[in-house]
């Protein structure tokens, strides 16, 4: 057997594990590690430390002995290149936290167990539970979703992405109150600019403010461009399908009717960051942290990381202003605050034979499945968000219970009971919204390119999408 081979058997064989796992974790003993990300416990050098998960990780070690839980308690810089380097020499870890999209897309196939096999069984953990994925956010996991049909994470919440604001440099700059319209954001930014502050220093995001634009542009035809697979919520699939029928393209004049209105606003921003690496976007945290910037377009996990920063001043949160017919005359008016969420620190691989040899010995893949049912309930993802609380819990009948001490985070606690209505055109395929669309988004904005330029560019951009996607996953996007 040689070892393409001898792989191939391997990844089969835990799937059909996967497939025949059940509750009991059988005979294996042994140390199960875990990447748990923002919800690790006991990690070092931080001032509030978590508790929970180490909590349950004990009363699953009380209920079976010779099974331990380990969790890695060191700074992961970037957690796609630890997933490529460790998973290349086998020793990824059994359990670890990973964006859905990125093992849909960008990372390798292979070191990530698909889950969906599993969700469709009964989770034994949960009363009277027929299907794990029963008790899921059946939204969450159609968009987790890869064309395949297999899920890689087991998702469980969402970050909330706000305008978080220094309010000493808005009463600096004579600013009475957070802005709630487009009109008032600019002038709100012409104001700071002219006192001398940085409105905002980031990498203009196309995926993050995208969503808010075309999710208003886009509201009349919502069920239509999430419902072309038949699942809830926007999948790639779906945006593939608009994209081929010119639906979400610049054919459609709606598309990008807004950039000009983002143009007014990024004009008052320093231009060296709008043509920068997206990787680059994680430097504005540090310019708001040292009051460089009076705006920071962020997720709710910010708050917690600014706590850890010994951040001083005043702090206040503003939904995404809404547009209005002078913005764009396609404007609807809907309040979009909430369309742009993102999957946030409670969505979890488990790793394969392939990526880790350890998940080669006879029963931890059961063991580390049954781990994950485990910790994977309504009941304990209610615990571990309301302990961390920057994370919105998704799954029906928790509730968010957010733990923003010290900040004005009355602006998320309305945002977040808005429904989530979201139309975007970023994950079609893996080099879209991070990559191509945001180069021509700079483009533009920083005025090397005009309006009519941005358009040809772009079209380029999605057609090409369109056709990898197609091309890719074997889908015919004519017959939708």
């Amino acid at each position: 057997m040689n070892r393409r081979t001898a792989l191939t058997a391997l990844l089969l064989g835990s799937s059909a594990l996967l497939s025949a796992a059940h509750a009991a974790p059988g005979t294996w003993r042994g140390t199960i590690t875990m990447v748990a990300a923002d919800y690790t416990p006991n990690f070092p050098g931080v001032k509030n430390q978590l508790k929970v998960f180490q909590q349950i990780a004990n009363e699953y070690e009380k209920k079976y002995p010779g099974i331990k839980i380990k969790f890695h308690t060191e700074p992961i810089p970037d957690t796609n290149t630890m997933i490529r380097v460790k998973a290349a020499a086998g020793e990824l870890f059994d359990v670890y936290w990973a964006q859905a999209y990125s093992l849909n897309s960008t990372l390798p196939k292979g070191v990530a167990a698909d889950l969906a096999p599993a969700f469709r069984q009964p989770n034994p953990y949960i009363p009277g539970n027929k299907a794990w994925q029963d008790v899921m956010d059946k939204a969450q996991l159609a968009e987790g979703r890869n064309p395949s049909g297999a899920v890689y994470t087991l998702s469980g919440d969402r970050v909330v992405y706000t305008i978080f604001y220094n309010k000493d440099l808005f009463k600096k700059a004579g600013i009475s109150k957070a802005p709630t319209s487009w009109a008032e954001l600019i002038a709100a930014s012409k104001k700071l600019q002219a006192a001398g502050v940085y409105p905002m220093h980031a990498v203009p995001a196309y995926p993050w403010w995208s969503r808010h634009f075309l999710s208003d542009l886009y509201s009349k035809d919502y069920a239509k461009l999430t419902g072309y697979d038949g699942l809830p919520g926007q999948s790639p699939l779906d945006e593939a399908v608009a994209i081929h029928k010119g639906i979400l393209t610049p054919k459609d004049p709606r598309f990008m009717s807004w950039w000009p209105t983002m143009k007014q606003f990024t004009d008052t921003w320093p231009r060296d960051y709008l043509t920068a690496d997206p990787g680059k976007n994680y430097d504005a945290f540090q310019d708001f942290v040292g009051q460089k910037e009076a705006m920071l377009y962020e997720g709710s996990y910010k708050t917690r990381e600014m706590l850890d920063a010994g951040v001083k001043f005043p702090v206040g949160a503003f939904n995404f202003p809404r547009l209005t017919k002078k913005e764009s005359p396609y404007a609807t008016g809907v309040n979009t605050a909430n369309a742009y969420t993102g999957t946030g620190g409670f969505q979890y691989a488990m790793s394969t034979p392939l990526a880790n040899k350890s998940m080669r010995e006879k029963g931890k893949t059961q063991a580390v499945l049954d781990w994950m049912r485990y910790f994977g309930t309504p009941k304990n993802l209610q615990r571990l968000t309301a302990e961390q609380g920057t994370y919105v819990p998704t799954w029906p009948g928790t509730t968010a219970k957010l733990a923003l001490s010290n900040f004005d985070a009355a602006a998320i606690q309305a945002q977040i009971k808005q429904p989530e209505r979201s139309i975007g055109v970023a994950n079609a395929s893996a080099n879209l919204g991070w990559g191509d669309m945001q180069r021509v988004f700079g483009l533009y904005l920083s005025g090397n390119i005009t309006l009519d330029q941005a358009k040809q560019q772009a079209q380029t951009v999605l057609d090409r999408a369109a056709a990898d996607y197609a091309r890719k996953n074997k889908v015919d996007l004519s017959k939708y």
